[in-house]
């Protein structure tokens, strides 16, 4: 495994892990496959957008909208641990825990999706910035800041939208004009108040990752 890169590292885990979920996990949890595979998507994506160096670049610019429809995907998947609920772990109200390998085999690989999808789609969101930043404003370096809480604000809408609309990215690809339309009838204070949770807690998670980098730096020297 010293021989492949970064990226490849990350490409077959989360293919390993695909398919584990396709072969393994049965109903209720078989849609996390694709819950994954979503959340997959953009990271994917990201690897791509590497290869542009000019803003000029038709490509790159084409390449970033799409990242940023399937983006959501990423920090999605962590809002599937409220299907926890569904493996009625309890034995009694009392609180003890069932032993059942099922039920701790369904709970380990919803963890693994999430924690996967939301840690690298962060990395990977940062990785985005950063060039976005690089081509635009290379004397600003610390715009990428901006750019970063932006992504995460319309992250936390594209979660709103798939959690309670019931809407993927996908239809924004295929049926544009009705996703519009239902994205007009979202807004309240109700969805203000959960894309501000939403963005502090994917900027906990960023400042999360960021100093534990710092602080392996620190012990590295």
């Amino acid at each position: 495994m010293k021989h492949l890169s970064s990226v490849w590292r990350i490409r077959l885990f989360f293919w390993t892990l695909i398919i584990l979920l396709r072969l393994f996990i049965r109903a209720p949890y078989d849609f996390m496959a694709f819950n994954t595979f979503l959340g997959y998507v953009p990271i994917e994506l990201t690897f791509h957008l590497k290869r542009f160096n000019d803003r000029r670049a038709l490509a790159f610019w084409a390449l970033l909208i799409i990242w940023l429809i399937f983006y959501p995907n990423a920090p999605y998947v962590m809002t599937d641990l409220f299907h926890l609920s569904w493996l009625h772990a309890h034995t009694s109200i009392n609180g003890i825990l069932r032993s059942d390998p099922v039920i701790w085999l369904n709970f380990a690989m919803i963890m693994v999706c999430a924690l996967s999808c939301l840690l690298i789609g962060t990395v990977t969101l940062e990785q985005t910035a950063r060039q976005l930043t690089r081509l635009t404003s290379p004397q600003q370096p610390r715009l990428r800041y901006l750019w970063i809480t932006i992504f995460m604000v319309l992250a936390s809408i594209g979660i709103y939208i798939g959690r309670f609309l019931r809407l993927h990215s996908i239809y924004l690809l295929f049926t544009p004009t009705w996703f519009f339309r239902q994205l007009w009838s979202i807004w309240s204070v109700k969805m203000i108040e959960f894309v501000g949770i939403l963005t502090i807690l994917q900027l906990i998670v960023y400042w999360l990752l960021k100093v534990c980098q710092h602080f392996n730096i620190e012990e590295n020297k």
